[in-house]
């Protein structure tokens, strides 16, 4: 942990009670707006501030925690800090811990030494082989809502504990389908940027930053080869780089969303009929956006999206991932659905009739009354 990256600031009066806590910032715009709209009596958490309390009850409680609770595997410095954090958390007195974060390390060592609170983690991403095995710390769910069925099996066999489970699909994808109910197709492919401002072989990117440019590549070179109307969906790390990228190895005729505008990125793969990516959550979000998702796998191995092989082209030659597109393409909507039926509550069980964040919200509600 690193002083420097926090903001500290000082505070006379122990912290307000709330009946919600939303553990930091990450999300909690989607949770406030989309998930507790009804629910005002929420406070957000944020890991980036430290308040430092004067406050006699407030030290007096803290050093009794620090001799009374127990934690796990981590630095003395973060052992404090968790001790910390747990003693504001007890004044705040919330019914229900949230957080959008849900493979955060404070927030699976705050359910060990916090009792009688509901903890509820709503997924935000994949979580594959690959990282999944890069997750040191424990993890322990009270309530988890997930993307589909797929998760509670990759939940197991990584011994992540999990006691009540609910495959509700992405709550950015169902808030999407909320926002944009009406749009037409415009493109024939949404290629996912997973752009990161770093260079090949680099040991931290676990080889998936390399596979992903090649995919580009690739698909570069298919662009130049056939005149299909694309869409590059930007995820806006890097700044202009990520742009500089695109625009130096794409043909002039592609569109391009804007990282700054909110759920534009959705707004493109519903725009598109084909969703093309390597290892990007929203490709497996595409499913549960009217789009056909595709990956191009050049990893030769499923460590990187564990998902059926109706999803997955393995990348040999150029030739033959353009007829599996142009196949694609051909087929229709309602076709292709139909053909994957049995796969959506797997993996991205949405039930447009009763979106992600209504169902969080209901059962938010019930646990409230309890």
């Amino acid at each position: 942990m690193k002083l420097q990256s926090f903001k500290f600031i000082f505070q006379l009066f122990i912290p307000n009670k709330n009946k919600i806590l939303i553990f930091d910032k990450e999300g909690s715009d989607d949770l406030i707006q989309y998930v507790l709209p009804d629910i005002k009596d929420n406070k957000v958490y944020d890991l980036k501030i430290i308040t430092i309390y004067f406050n006699i009850k407030f030290i007096l409680k803290f050093l009794k925690n620090i001799f009374n609770t127990h934690v796990n595997n981590c630095s003395f410095i973060k052992k404090i800090y968790i001790i910390y954090i747990k003693t504001e958390i007890e004044f705040i007195d919330p019914q229900i811990i949230i957080t959008y974060n849900d493979d955060n390390s404070i927030y699976h060592e705050l359910t060990y030494v916090i009792k009688n609170r509901a903890f509820i983690a709503i997924q935000n991403g994949l979580r594959e082989k690959f990282i999944r095995e890069r997750i040191k710390h424990n993890i322990n769910h009270e309530y988890l809502y997930c993307f589909g069925l797929n998760d509670r099996q990759k939940n197991i066999s990584t011994n992540w504990l999990v006691k009540n489970l609910q495959p509700v699909g992405s709550l950015r994808a169902g808030i999407a389908l909320s926002k944009f109910n009406s749009l037409k197709k415009k493109y024939d492919i949404c290629l996912i940027s997973e752009y990161e401002p770093r260079k090949r072989n680099n040991p931290d990117n676990h080889h998936w930053n390399d596979h992903w440019l090649l995919v580009t590549e690739i698909m570069s070179e298919l662009f130049k080869k056939r005149n299909y109307q694309i869409i590059i969906a930007l995820n806006g790390h890097g700044g202009t780089r990520e742009l500089d990228y695109f625009q130096s190895i794409l043909p002039l005729n592609v569109a391009y969303t804007n990282p700054n505008i909110e759920l534009d990125s959705y707004r493109a793969i519903m725009e598109s009929n084909i969703t093309v990516g390597f290892c990007s959550t929203l490709l497996l979000e595409s499913l549960a956006l009217n789009s056909k998702a595709l990956q191009v796998n050049t990893a030769k191995d499923n460590s990187y999206f564990e998902f059926d092989s109706k999803f997955i082209h393995e990348y040999s030659q150029i030739d033959q991932l353009e007829m599996r597109i142009d196949e694609l393409i051909s087929i229709p909507y309602d076709s292709y659905r139909k053909s994957i039926k049995n796969l959506i509550p797997e993996y991205m069980n949405i039930d447009e009739n009763n979106l992600p964040q209504t169902q969080i919200n209901q059962n938010i509600k019930e646990i409230l009354l309890s």
